[in-house]
């Protein structure tokens, strides 16, 4: 095994540490002594990546924007017809309510996330502006497809989706929700989005396809690979 490689397994070990952690401790009763324990590394290991406690759980935190990117994607590649608006809303909630992380971020919860801030990391602002422009991108894609209400501002369908998960997310508790519990919230998500923003018909396969090839093309050109990412992250100094 190659010394780079090496690295990058350290590294995915301290980050999976941190992010298991986080959620059970606490940023401010988290330390970095626990994580090393947890991912079997010295503390010293850890410093080797990063300069501070913060910007290991902002690494955490940037990979976990990624992780909701990707699998929202990817269930449009594996079936075009989840690019609706009504099928993406209900699958970040899916999403979301699995990963206790994306749910501390959506409801800024203090106790996880501790002082965390987006504005306090250059690399969680640039992954956010991403995330924003590819939702952007995205409901822009529905909109030329004929996928939206005419009527409807994109802007606003945003805002009204991103506070209606957040309102689920929040009535639902942070205790993993049963299966049949999360798929009846998860077809009120669904039904809400589809009779306030999209239009009566039943959409024709090519505006679908269409769409879901814009929803990739912004993806690959905003959202690096893993391997990517991983090749990028810095030995601290």
């Amino acid at each position: 095994m190659t010394a780079r490689r090496r690295d990058v397994e350290r590294v995915d070990r301290i980050v999976d540490a941190a992010a298991e952690l986080l959620p059970e401790r606490g940023y401010r009763r988290l330390t970095v002594e626990e994580v090393a324990s947890r991912a079997g590394v010295s503390k010293s290991s850890v410093y080797l990546h990063w300069n501070t406690k913060d910007e290991i759980f902002y690494a955490v935190l940037d990979r976990e924007f990624t992780v909701l990117a990707q699998a929202a994607v990817d269930r449009v590649r594996r079936d075009p017809a989840e690019v609706l608006a009504h099928r993406t809303a209900a699958n970040l909630f899916q999403i979301v309510a699995c990963r206790p992380l994306l749910q501390a971020l959506l409801v800024d919860d203090r106790t996880t996330l501790g002082s965390l801030q987006p504005a306090k990391s250059a690399v969680f602002r640039a992954s956010l502006a991403n995330l924003n422009e590819l939702m952007y991108r995205y409901l822009h894609a529905l909109r030329i497809n004929g996928l939206l209400c005419p009527e409807v501002d994109p802007r606003i369908m945003r805002k009204a989706i991103s506070e209606m998960l957040r309102g689920m997310t929040f009535s639902a508790g942070a205790k993993p929700l049963a299966e049949t519990r999360l798929a009846k919230l998860s077809q009120v998500v669904a039904v809400t989005v589809q009779r306030a923003f999209e239009p009566g018909d039943v959409p024709e396969l090519d505006r679908i396809n269409a769409a879901a090839a814009e929803v990739f093309k912004a993806f690959d050109e905003l959202m690096p690979a893993e391997e990517t990412m991983r090749a990028e992250r810095p030995v601290a100094l």
